[in-house]
């Protein structure tokens, strides 16, 4: 049975409990029902179902409003749980204002197409206001070039270099791999004897283990994802919306 047969089904179970309980039914005892007392009930259900079909659709939208809200209220718990994982210095590059009243977190794929095309909206972003915090969660799920990427770019860290090549990856023309790697890692200055030590360094790998580690602990299976405070928007966000977002939780908060 698919998820829409599930979601009917549940749909027609809370309609007949509504027409068993209507005006027009009698009550209806404890007892088990027998054959006649199910074909009977079957035909309450049906005969209101026929003269009001359009309560399927208020029920399966209540339906789908109520999972909705189960699952955002687990995603902010989840969240809130993982705060150590999410924000750590130790495991993400953070830019802004560390002690901004406001912390977006994204996890990118430096082979995600919309992961470039957030770029000039994160940048703006933090340009324009002074107390975000942005945490560059590093989340690669597009393969092993975008893993080599992302281990690099938490190994350029060591040389202080972060921005620049984070920048310069997501910026360079098709897809990302090892050759452009390293060709980039020159462009921006890095040592790349040094770069490629620091890659095999255990603190780079632990950091990159650690942010696999949350996305999958969140459910996160696409990039970019943001996280706002304790929101989660599985999808491209563009600069006005962050802003709009960002202005709803602190008048919320």
């Amino acid at each position: 049975m698919n998820f829409l047969s599930l979601k009917k089904l549940s749909a027609v179970a809370i309609l007949a409990g509504f027409a068993l309980s209507s005006p027009f039914t009698m009550p209806v005892s404890a007892k088990t029902f027998d054959d006649a007392d199910k074909t009977a009930i079957q035909s309450i259900v049906k005969d209101y179902l026929l003269k009001n079909p359009e309560v399927i659709r208020e029920a399966l939208i209540e339906l789908e409003r109520r999972t909705a809200e189960t699952e955002k209220n687990r995603q902010k718990k989840l969240v809130a749980e993982n705060q150590e994982l999410l924000t750590n210095p130790k495991y993400s590059h953070i830019e802004g204002n560390e002690k901004g009243d406001i912390t977006v977190v994204e996890f990118f794929d430096y082979n995600c197409p919309y992961c470039r095309q957030s770029l000039k909206d994160i940048e703006k972003l933090i340009k324009a206001d002074k107390n975000v915090r942005v945490v560059l969660k590093e989340y690669p799920i597009l393969g092993k070039a975008s893993t080599a990427a992302s281990i690099a770019a938490l190994a350029s860290r060591k040389q202080g270099k972060y921005m620049e090549f984070h920048t310069a990856l997501l910026t360079a023309k098709g897809r990302i791999n090892d050759e452009q790697i390293t060709s980039i890692a020159k462009s921006v200055g890095l040592d790349i004897d040094k770069l490629k030590a620091d890659m095999k360094s255990a603190d780079v790998l632990e950091a990159h283990k650690k942010n696999m580690e949350v996305g999958q602990k969140l459910g996160i299976n696409g990039t970019p994802t943001f996280i706002f405070n304790d929101q989660v928007i599985p999808q491209v966000l563009p600069f006005e919306a962050m802003q709009q977002l960002i202005a709803r939780i602190r008048k919320a908060s």
